[in-house]
């Protein structure tokens, strides 16, 4: 089984992933994703985090491109910018992680990158109370109100101008997702149990 969260930034998804992994004994990989892509791909954990979820330009056109101007002796991949060789190289980890066997991923396009694996299941956590993210921000990142609020705005336009650039599908689309869920409305443990339940019907 593995479980994909994406989330919009103050929903709580990386603490509800943590209890997920607690509640059903599972391997997390959030920050630790980019350590394992660093580590077993030799490349700096300092340029994949500025790249992490974040770019402007359109990978599919890049890649178009590459794919049209390479001769047999010329690597596709070696002419598409840095950024976008990184993301190949965390999307074939993540593909790695989902052979190791169970586990939960947060972000990084991982539900469009195992979109044709079995035994997915693919949740979207938001609030549709925008109180509620700035307070966790607050609480949690030691921000104030307006740091928070333009923290968090900056965050959610990041998160869906890489999903959408990365996946040509729309961050926080239904039709992307099994389970969407609103943390600001349920409560952070309430999420939990809620997605636990799922998991487990899902199992049977």
């Amino acid at each position: 089984m593995i479980i994909t969260i994406g989330r919009e930034f103050g929903s709580g998804g990386k603490y509800i992933g943590e209890r997920l992994a607690q509640e059903l004994g599972m391997k997390l990989y959030d920050a630790e994703l980019i350590e394992r892509v660093s580590q077993e791909r030799n490349i700096s954990l300092e340029l994949l985090s500025e790249n992490d979820e974040k770019h402007k330009n359109s990978f599919w056109y890049t890649l178009a491109m590459a794919s049209m101007s390479m001769s047999d002796s010329v690597n596709s991949l070696t002419e598409l910018p840095v950024s976008d060789q990184y993301f190949i190289e965390q999307a074939k980890v993540i593909e790695e992680i989902a052979e190791e066997g169970n586990a939960i991923l947060v972000g990084r396009c991982s539900n469009v990158i195992l979109k044709n694996r079995k035994n997915v299941v693919n949740i979207f956590v938001y609030s549709s109370d925008e109180k509620f993210k700035i307070a966790r921000k607050m609480e949690f990142a030691g921000l104030d109100e307006k740091k928070a609020r333009k923290l968090m705005h900056k965050k959610d336009k990041e998160r869906a101008i890489y999903y959408n650039y990365y996946t040509n599908q729309t961050w926080g689309a239904r039709d992307s997702y099994d389970l969407m869920v609103d943390s600001g409305k349920l409560g952070i443990e309430n999420t939990v149990k809620l997605i636990v339940d799922y998991v487990k019907y899902n199992k049977n």
